[in-house]
C-alpha cells in the first residue's frame, strides 16, 4: 500500500555530500515504488531535488548558505522550524536521519502520534568533539555526544543500522526493531565527462588520486594529503562543495603540478572529476554508518585505498592501517605503479557495487520496516 514517508534531514538538500546523497538516493527509490515522498530539511541547498520527491523546507535565514557538517549558532533555530513543519505534515511514518531530526521527530511524533524510523549515520560520540580544537572543548563536546547516543536512537519506533557494525551497536544503546539495510546506488548516477575534466585541468601524463567529499576534521585527510606529498609522481585531486584552504595550505608542499582542488556545487561536475581520476582514497579513521562516497568511488571503476575505519567487505577495496601514512603512501603508489592491477580492482569494484548495492533493493527492505511500526500506529 502505497504510504506518505516523510525523510527528515536536518541539513542542507539537495547536495553532493554523503547524508544528502544517501536521502536522495532512498527518496527516490521509494517514490519509484509508489509511495509519496517528502524530504523535510533547512531552507537552502545546491541544485533542484528529483521532480519525484517532494521538499519540505524551514525558513531560510537572510544570507545563510553553510553546507558544512557540525554545530553552528543558526542550526539550533532550524532544528526548532524543522520541529514545527514535521508536525504540520500528516504522514504514515517520519524517517529520520543524523540526531537532530530525530529529536524534531520525536516531537512531531507526541503530537500527531506518526511513527518515527531511526537511521543512523554516525555516532555522536566519535565525531562530535572533532569539529572542535580546544581540549577542554573536546572532552566536553565528547561527553555529550556520548549522551546523545545513549538518548537519542532508543527512542525510535524502529531503526535502520547502515553498516553490519552498527547494527549490534544500536542494539546497545537500546534501539528496537533494528534492521542493517546497506546504503545503494543508481547506477545511470556513475557516469561522467572524464575527457572535459583531463583537458580542463591539464591532468595527463601522470597517475590521479581522487578524494571527492566534505573537507571536516574527522575525514582525517591529513593522511592522503602527508602520503602524497612523500611520493614524487602521483598526483592529488580533491573535490568538495565547502572551502579547501585548509588542505591547500597542509598541501603547500606538493608541487602545484600534483595537486588540483576544485570546489563545486555540481554533481555532474563531481561526477566528471570522478571519471577522469584512475583511483581513490579514503583515509578516514572511524566510521560507524556507511561511507556513500565509497560506493561512488567504486561505482565509478576506481580501486580505492581505505583505511580500516572506513574499508568495507567489497571488491576493489584496499585496506591501510587506520592513521599509518607511511603505508596509505605505500598502497597509492603501488596502484600507481601497476596500472594493470587498477583496472583489475577497478572492474572488480563496478561489478560488485552494481550487482549488490542499488537502491530499489533497499527500498523493498525498508517497506518492510515501514510496514511494522505503522501497524502499531
Amino acid at each position: 500500500m502505497p504510504l506518505t514517508i516523510v525523510q527528515a534531514a536536518a541539513f542542507p538538500f539537495p547536495s553532493p555530500q554523503g547524508s544528502q546523497v544517501y536521502v536522495h538516493g532512498m527518496s527516490r527509490a521509494l517514490a519509484r515504488r509508489g509511495h509519496r515522498v517528502i524530504v523535510a530539511c533547512y531552507g537552502h541547498g545546491l541544485g533542484e531535488a528529483d521532480p519525484s520527491i517532494e521538499v519540505l523546507r524551514t525558513p531560510a535565514p537572510p544570507g545563510y548558505r553553510n553546507l558544512r557538517a557540525g554545530p553552528d549558532w543558526v542550526k539550533p533555530w532550524l532544528d526548532v522550524a524543522l520541529a514545527a513543519r514535521l508536525v504540520g505534515v500528516d504522514a504514515d511514518v517520519i524517517h529520520a536521519h543524523n540526531y537532530e531530526a530525530p529529536i524534531a521527530a520525536y516531537i512531531a511524533r507526541a503530537v500527531r502520534g506518526t511513527p518515527v524510523v531511526y537511521n543512523n549515520h554516525n555516532t555522536m560520540g566519535e565525531e562530535l568533539h572533532r569539529y572542535f580544537t580546544s581540549p577542554l572543548a573536546r572532552r566536553a563536546a565528547q561527553r555529550f555526544g556520548r549522551w546523545l547516543d545513549g538518548a537519542v536512537p532508543r527512542r525510535a519506533d524502529a531503526a535502520v543500522a547502515i553498516s553490519e557494525s552498527a547494527e549490534p551497536l544500536l542494539e546497545e544503546l537500546g534501539c528496537r526493531d533494528v534492521t542493517f539495510i546497506p546504503p545503494g546506488v543508481d547506477s545511470e548516477e556513475l557516469v561522467g565527462d572524464g575527457a572535459a575534466i583531463v583537458e580542463e585541468l591539464d591532468l595527463s601524463g601522470r597517475t590521479w588520486v581522487i578524494y571527492a567529499g566534505n573537507p571536516d576534521a574527522y575525514q582525517d585527510l591529513e593522511v592522503l594529503v602527508d602520503a602524497v606529498a612523500s611520493l614524487d609522481q602521483l598526483g592529488l585531486i580533491m573535490v568538495s562543495a565547502s572551502p579547501l584552504e585548509v588542505w591547500e595550505g597542509r598541501a603547500a608542499s606538493i608541487p602545484s603540478c600534483r595537486k588540483r582542488f576544485v570546489v563545486t556545487s555540481s554533481w555532474d561536475r563531481v561526477r566528471n572529476c570522478l571519471a577522469a581520476a584512475d583511483m581513490a582514497a579514503l583515509p578516514r579513521a572511524v566510521c560507524s554508518g556507511y561511507p556513500i562516497k565509497l560506493l561512488n568511488t567504486l561505482g565509478f571503476g576506481l580501486p580505492t585505498v581505505a583505511c580500516e575505519g572506513s574499508a568495507r567487505d567489497i571488491a576493489g577495496v584496499v585496506a591501510v592501517p587506520n592513521g599509518d601514512v607511511e603505508a596509505f603512501a605505500e598502497a597509492l603508489a603501488a596502484l600507481e605503479a601497476d596500472a594493470a592491477r587498477r583496472t583489475e580492482l577497478g572492474e572488480a569494484g563496478r561489478r560488485d557495487i552494481r550487482e549488490r548495492f542499488t537502491w530499489d533493493a533497499c527500498a523493498e527492505r525498508l517497506e518492510a520496516v515501514y510496514e511494522r511500526v505503522t501497524k502499531t500506529r
